[in-house]
């Protein structure tokens, strides 16, 4: 016979020690953080010259789009648990009452968008989200959380300025907005090869949706066409009936349905071709490289390549990314614009970058490589130098440095 005994006292008291003393380090954080706004350490208005003049990135952003944030603001947000006290002894997670949010900028009307980003509670969504915000923005995310969590946006959830709302793009919406952000898509290939249909529709019918969205109420829409080309005028080399033809095709009817309502419907359209990106946020079982390899090497085991790891593959970081992509929406230009780092290393390379940096006992152990794997993926950024004065300025090897940090956190944390 099972008894169950009435510990309620000790149990009681232990939470409320764990309380304490989680509110104690919050309380300790929030001084500090505190201190930092009331001094000016974080500072919102610089010049080109303040931020890249630095041997060490302080701040990330342009001031041509008004969107310099400071990087220990942004490193706040996805570095410190916000809501929540895990105790890995009893494996519990107890949530926090008190909200306080960090501060964003106080713009005029003239200047404040409303802003809808479809995926926003996605990996380069959701840090997209926290610049918009920041910069003092109204920000609109829908999510079906297919691969979106809610606890990239959590921080924000009740702030006046952010909504969520749980939607999936296949299906009509109806909101009045200035500006989308249409970056709803599973972009990792066990999530777009889980149901392959259903990859081609939210490429296809949500790109629909979002443009008939963007002529209704003439907002600018930028759309989110990834990786199959090398320079902008490349057409692509796409398998139609391989594992990847649901995400690749897609993909490039959603630019063929993009450049259609700009020149029928005269809708304002922008498009990135986006590389490989990684940063903090990312899926820890999303089956890209970079988090694979983090992952295996935190847990200490060999890390996987498939074949015979001289394949190449150019790696940004996602600060460098949503630089653009903002630049890119606030710009008046309308081919499409590739957003990546042109360093190239093979996966071999990454994966004793990854060694050295993270568990130097690891090993490394090959297996087959998948149909239509690409050689060789390296984006010419020319254009997005030329026209929207961007390039990534994060090194790999620091980019590397913060995304192992946050999964420390996470698995400290008990989220992975």
């Amino acid at each position: 016979m099972s008894t169950i005994v009435n510990d309620t006292d000790s149990t009681e008291s232990k939470c409320n020690n764990l309380m304490n003393s989680n509110n104690d380090k919050s309380k300790e954080t929030e001084d500090l953080y505190s201190d930092k706004i009331r001094d000016g350490q974080w500072f919102w208005n610089t010049n080109t010259e303040q931020i890249f003049s630095q041997d060490t990135i302080v701040a990330v952003g342009h001031p041509s789009a008004k969107s310099v944030v400071p990087l220990e603001l942004l490193r706040y947000i996805y570095l410190q648990p916000h809501d929540r006290i895990y105790d890995p002894k009893t494996h519990t997670i107890s949530y926090l009452q008190t909200r306080t949010y960090l501060p964003v900028k106080s713009l005029p009307p003239r200047e404040k968008k409303r802003i809808l980003v479809t995926g926003g509670a996605g990996f380069v969504g959701s840090h997209l989200v926290d610049r918009l915000m920041l910069m003092g923005h109204e920000v609109i995310v829908i999510d079906n959380f297919f691969t979106g969590r809610k606890n990239n946006v959590g921080h924000w959830i009740g702030h006046p300025n952010f909504e969520l709302i749980r939607h999936d793009v296949v299906d009509p919406f109806l909101i009045e907005v200035d500006q989308i952000y249409h970056l709803a898509c599973p972009a990792s290939p066990p999530h777009y090869q889980y149901n392959p249909i259903k990859t081609v529709k939210t490429s296809v019918m949500g790109t629909i949706n979002m443009l008939g969205l963007a002529k209704r109420v003439k907002a600018q829409v930028y759309g989110d066409p990834e990786e199959h080309p090398q320079a902008e005028t490349y057409w692509g080399n796409v398998n139609p009936i391989g594992p990847r033809a649901c995400y690749d095709e897609g993909k490039r009817v959603a630019e063929t349905l993009t450049y259609a309502y700009m020149n029928q419907d005269c809708v304002d359209v922008r498009v990135a071709r986006i590389f490989n990106t990684f940063g903090p946020r990312m899926n820890a079982n999303d089956g890209r490289v970079v988090s694979n390899f983090i992952m295996q090497a935190l847990k200490g085991e060999d890390l996987t390549i498939y074949g015979d790891g001289l394949q190449t593959r150019s790696f940004q970081y996602v600060h460098d990314l949503v630089d653009g992509l903002i630049l890119l929406m606030n710009a008046d230009y309308k081919e499409p614009i590739n957003l990546g780092n042109p360093d190239e290393y093979t996966i071999r390379e990454f994966a004793e970058l990854i060694i050295n940096e993270v568990n130097t006992s690891c090993k490394i152990k090959t297996l087959p490589a998948p149909k239509d794997d690409p050689k060789k993926r390296r984006p010419d950024i020319r254009r997005a130098e030329q026209i929207l004065g961007w390039k990534p300025r994060w090194p790999v090897k620091q980019g590397i440095g913060e995304t192992v940090k946050y999964f420390q956190r996470q698995l400290e944390a008990g989220l992975i």
